[in-house]
């Protein structure tokens, strides 16, 4: 007799399931033992009465002394000689343990670290003494049970890199949606089965795999990656098929990567009902933040709101999926995006239920996280619309046809999308919006609204591909060239060129050569501020020439700022000042011009690319071939990826445009209120809501004398909300609101203690380099040639900042924020997703960035 743990590994290693290799001493040598060491009597006599402790102590001491067998010592021996003396893990199978009604999870005892012979013999006695261990007693007269038969299982020990526990069956699950546990930790286990620590969780849905919740015990912790979770996931559930009831297993993956499963036993308490989780909404501002960084206007919030409903509506009906379908998750389309505190936050759970509604909808939610940076993974309150057969059917053969048909197309709709802005932008030039009526003005915000509402699916087509494209060349590289890194795929799109964010940092970086070349300008550059200089261009007749260069590289570019997308912001039109203190940093900063920079990166990549292809297809003759070799239908992937991120910023340009646009067409709305005198102010026109902002200015208005009082309540309320510190991410139940009071979580201890910081690693490479930690691209002045640029988001804007830095290092954004497009575009080694980034570096510190595996070393 061998027990039930060393039975489930005999039977998980028949089905062909990895078990680390090792020996089963039997229950016959345990009893042999006992009788050698003259305990058979004593045994007896403690199973009459479990409470003697005395009893109990005499034996496991007794045991612990006795010397085993020879024989047994032996074939030990032989054991270790073959197994080249590797570390092995010592471990209780006791006749009982491991069954459906008792576990004895914990109870005997483990050793670990076993490597020479003498140490298994102690080992062994260890467990068998653990037999009559104070816990072992207690559980054994809890349970009614009396332990009389033991087999010990001599198992190779995994050199673990991360370790756990699943159960098939979460305790706590909603009986909505049946989920799977996965609880782990870095190393050994050990700790985690003991409870000495704060483990890792993760919840799986059982029915379509996808990651529920995926919750870090602190900001240092190196998670699972997607790959891993899923293979875990797979032999789980394979597992629970041949032992068919629901199972608690342990398993290790090696410092290889190699998953090893280490236990298998039925899950022995019920399956508890958890209480309401469907009423929990997960909130995160990750992407969203990078857009509108601060708290927005009522004006802000309603386009915003409308317009990611009509973002997802759109998208949904334009891949095919039926529009009954959409129609019954509208209550999640309008409750997308939320605020707290005044900003702007995503509604994760409604946004992954509808990505739910696509064929691979659990791939398309990891996807989406990636693209903006987030691990949560919430279950949403609103269950996938049912469908009959027929209608699965016909929307699995329609969804395709018509997908195909819009990225055929993409390329065409985004040029109409830039066409329709640029059409917009001309009817809402400033010189034509000086003049315009009520009636005109309203005409401009109806064709605003139809252009966000009605005509975005061409951008958001942009935005689609590059997210597919992107997650696609990041598991083709993980499949067919794991050893390559976790980074090599950006690698492959670093020195793009033609992307839109690059021109305008071309453009200025050609103005700052006109100063270097004028005496005159370089020292009124160099002499004075950026107001001053502002000033003086205007004045002085002899920079005429360079300040009517300067004032159309504003009318050309100058929509393109940090905070573009927000509103209530000065465009660099109305504030040329950070962008001439830009201007000023280009002119002192003696290094490569950005076209050098993006030729040095691009005969990178191109190497990165030949790399990638030699190794899957290491002929050359076959290598050329497009679709018939591994490395042509890479080439025909990889060209996709880079071409929908070239895309995808030419649409964001034209959204900056569109939006710098909208603010001065809210301001001539403002100012027609204001000669009314409905409003004090034009920029009040921002404290109103779109509807309300159309209604006032329709002479609709149900409120129209009280319009004034509203607005300063809001501006109150406002400023308020701007005092707030809300978290980047949490859990509120539906319809709840965070304390006015709130501040993100802060773990002083670990600040001070902890030097090495992880996140995401966006571009490839190392840098170590002084920090220059920015609260906005407006502060480039304390930036120095060679720093590493440390900030919690940026934006598009920070596109002419990023081309000084050599390193950056981001809190928020995920692989495919503008910060990431945007340094893999100068080559710069890049960290995004780097929790208390700002808070735990300082200004001056020393810093190494390894934009490869995602890890940040402080250095002080």
């Amino acid at each position: 007799m061998f027990g039930g743990k060393a039975a489930a590994l005999a039977r998980m290693l028949t089905h062909g399931f990895r078990v680390p290799t090792g020996i089963v001493v039997s229950d016959a040598i345990f009893q042999m033992h006992l009788d050698q060491a003259g305990l058979r009597a004593t045994v007896n006599a403690l199973a009459a009465n479990k409470a003697d402790t005395a009893l109990a102590e005499e034996i496991a001491n007794c045991l612990l002394m006795t010397p085993i067998n020879q024989k047994l010592l032996a074939a030990l021996g032989d054991y270790s000689h073959a197994a080249n003396n590797a570390v092995h893990a010592v471990r209780s199978s006791a006749i009982g343990e491991d069954s459906a009604k008792h576990s004895w999870a914990g109870q005997l005892d483990t050793v670990l670290n076993v490597t020479e012979v003498t140490a298994v013999e102690h080992a062994l006695r260890t467990v068998w003494a653990s037999a009559w261990s104070a816990r072992s007693l207690v559980y054994q007269r809890r349970c009614g049970l009396h332990l009389a038969h033991m087999g010990v299982i001599v198992q190779r020990q995994v050199d673990a890199r991360h370790a756990g526990v699943l159960f098939t069956h979460a305790p706590g699950a909603s009986s909505d949606v049946p989920a799977m546990l996965i609880e782990y930790c870095t190393g050994l286990g050990d700790a985690l089965v003991s409870g000495a620590l704060d483990p890792a969780r993760i919840r799986v849905a059982r029915e379509s795999g996808s990651t529920l919740e995926h919750v870090l015990p602190n900001i240092t912790f190196a998670p699972l990656s997607a790959v891993e979770i899923d293979e875990i996931v797979a032999e789980a559930s394979k597992l629970e098929t041949v032992f068919g009831c629901p199972l608690d297993i342990e398993w290790a993956i090696d410092q290889a990567g190699v998953l090893w499963l280490l236990q298998a036993r039925p899950i022995t308490t019920p399956v508890i009902e958890a209480p309401d989780i469907n009423n929990k909404i997960v909130w995160t501002n990750a992407n969203i933040a990078e857009n509108f960084p601060d708290p927005v206007s009522p004006f802000l919030y309603s386009v915003v709101r409308i317009g990611y409903a009509a973002y997802f509506r759109n998208l949904g009906l334009g891949f095919g999926i039926s529009p009954r379908r959409i129609a019954a998750m509208e209550p999640a389309l309008q409750s997308l995006v939320g605020v707290h505190g005044g900003r702007l936050y995503y509604n994760l759970s409604n946004i992954h239920a509808l990505l739910h509604l696509a064929p691979a909808g659990r791939w398309l939610v990891q996807a989406f996280n990636a693209f903006v940076g987030v691990q949560e993974n919430p279950v949403s309150r609103f269950p996938l619309p049912k469908q009959s057969f027929l209608d699965r059917v016909t929307e699995w053969l329609r969804i395709p046809i018509k997908t195909a048909g819009q990225y055929l197309t993409v390329q065409a709709r985004v040029a109409r999308f830039e066409a329709a802005v640029g059409q917009f932008c001309y009817r809402t030039r400033p010189s034509a919006l000086e003049n315009m009526q009520s009636t005109a003005l309203l005409d401009q915000l109806r064709g605003f609204l139809d252009l966000r509402l009605r005509r975005w699916n061409d951008a958001a087509l942009a935005d689609t591909a590059a997210m597919i494209c992107y997650g696609l060349l990041q598991r083709t590289l993980r499949r067919a060239w794991p050893e390559a890194g976790e980074g090599m795929h950006n690698n492959l799109l670093v020195g793009l060129h033609g992307l839109a964010s690059h021109t305008p940092v071309e453009k200025l970086w050609a103005l700052a050569q006109v100063v270097r070349a004028d005496a005159k300008l370089t020292q009124l550059f160099a002499e004075n501020d950026a107001a001053t200089i502002h000033e003086k261009l205007a004045k002085e007749q002899m920079f005429s020439a360079f300040h009517n260069q300067f004032y159309d590289y504003l009318e050309r570019w100058g929509f393109r700022s940090s905070g573009e997308l927000m509103l209530t912001h000065a465009s660099p039109q109305e504030d040329p000042a950070p962008t001439l203190a830009l201007l000023k940093t280009y002119v002192k900063i003696g290094s490569d011009s950005p076209e050098a920079m993006l030729l040095k990166q691009a005969a990178a990549r191109v190497a990165a690319t030949e790399a990638v292809c030699t190794h899957l297809s290491p002929l050359r003759l076959v290598r050329a071939l497009p679709w018939l070799s591994k490395a042509g239908r890479f080439r025909v992937l990889l060209s996709a990826t880079q071409g929908a991120i070239r895309l995808r910023e030419r649409a964001r340009m034209q959204q900056a445009r569109l939006y710098v646009r909208l603010r001065h067409l809210v301001q001539a709305c403002g100012r027609r209120l204001v000669a009314s005198g409905h409003l004090h102010d034009p920029d009040d026109a921002f404290q109103l809501t779109m509807d309300e902002l159309q209604d006032l200015l329709g002479g609709q208005a149900l409120y129209p004398y009280s319009v004034r009082a509203l607005v300063q309540q809001r501006r109150q309320d406002h400023e308020r909300l701007t005092r707030m510190t809300p978290p980047d991410n949490f859990v509120l139940a539906h319809g709840a609101y965070l304390s006015s009071t709130t501040a993100p979580e802060t773990n002083a201890t670990a600040r001070a203690s902890s030097t090495q910081l992880r996140g995401i690693g966006a571009c490839g490479g190392a840098i170590t380099a002084t920090a220059a930690v920015l609260a906005d691209a407006t502060e480039i002045a304390h930036l120095r040639e060679g720093d590493i640029v440390v900030t919690r988001q940026t934006d598009p804007g920070w596109a002419c900042v990023f081309f000084l830095a050599r390193g950056l290092v981001v809190e928020r954004g995920g692989m495919l924020s503008h910060g990431a497009i945007i340094a893999r575009e100068f080559g710069i080694p890049a960290v995004v997703g780097v929790s208390g980034a700002t808070t735990r570096i300082r200004s001056g510190d020393g810093l190494s960035v390894n934009g490869d595996s995602g890890v940040v070393d402080i250095i002080r």
